[in-house]
């Protein structure tokens, strides 16, 4: 049985995605995350994962991101809460949160999108794409 998903629009007045890189050196990234919001309201995370994680065999032997990768949820819920409520702002703990996990866990630049129209699709290289 084909099951139809119905399209959702999301509204954000600014938007970061994270993605995980195996490798510093590499263009190829995972994306795991778009974290947006909109003014006085809490972040939205749109998962670009399962709810159970990636398996980081053959991305990562480090234990850290293994965690990371195998419970991205809870792992993110739980930083951008925990700068939230130590700057009072969801857009500043966005921003502390981009600006202190910038290795594996790599950031897009916020972007405004009063500022700057949307105008492209994010562009992403999948690991293992052709």
């Amino acid at each position: 049985m084909q099951q139809v998903i119905e399209p959702t629009e999301i509204s954000f007045d600014a938007y970061t995605m994270c993605s995980f890189l195996p490798d510093l050196d590499s263009g190829r990234a995972i994306p795991l995350v778009l974290i947006g919001y909109r003014r006085s309201q809490d972040p939205w995370f749109v998962w670009l994962v399962p709810k159970e994680g990636i398996s980081a065999a053959g991305l990562t032997d480090d234990p850290y991101y293994t965690k990371v990768l195998h419970d991205p949820h809870t792992y993110f819920s739980k930083k951008l809460s925990k700068y939230v409520e130590e700057t009072g702002s969801v857009k500043r703990g966005i921003e502390m949160l981009i600006d202190c996990h910038q290795n594996h866990l790599a950031f897009t630049p916020l972007t405004q999108l009063s500022e700057m129209p949307f105008r492209h699709p994010l562009e992403v290289q999948l690991v293992g794409a052709v």
